[in-house]
């Protein structure tokens, strides 16, 4: 068996990518329905007007990329937040916060996703307990 693959190493790397693939897909699934049966959805760090989980895999291939989250309806979102000053008198600053979808290879989806299905889970479990 692996000599097939020593033979055909395009052969062996299309598999290699199929079964990615297909993990991410599967791993897609889970987390939809893992954030989208926690009700109430957590605020991000504890805030009422955001609703989204840090996701955070220690280290990322992209240094532009900010604070990735999962949010409610289960997708992988990088969180933009935005100061946008008040006046002087006041001294007043409110946040914008902008959530983009994000677009990955399947290799760095399934850090993130796998990461996401360990914290849902741990707070369904949390909530579960008495």
């Amino acid at each position: 068996m692996t000599s097939d693959y020593l033979a055909d190493p395009w052969r062996a790397r299309t598999i290699a990518d199929a079964a990615m693939q297909r993990t991410a897909s599967e791993l897609r699934d889970i987390v939809k329905a893992l954030a989208t049966s926690l009700d109430p959805f957590p605020g991000f760090e504890g805030l009422e007007t955001v609703r989204a989980i840090e996701i955070d895999p220690g280290v990322s291939t992209d240094p532009d990329r900010g604070c990735v989250v999962v949010v409610p309806e289960g997708e992988l979102c990088e969180m933009i937040l935005r100061m946008i000053p008040g006046t002087p008198e006041m001294n007043y600053v409110d946040q914008v916060e902008e959530m983009r979808e994000l677009e990955l290879e399947p290799a760095e989806y399934l850090a993130y996703a796998y990461l996401a299905v360990k914290e849902l889970a741990r707070l369904h479990e949390e909530r579960a307990s008495p």
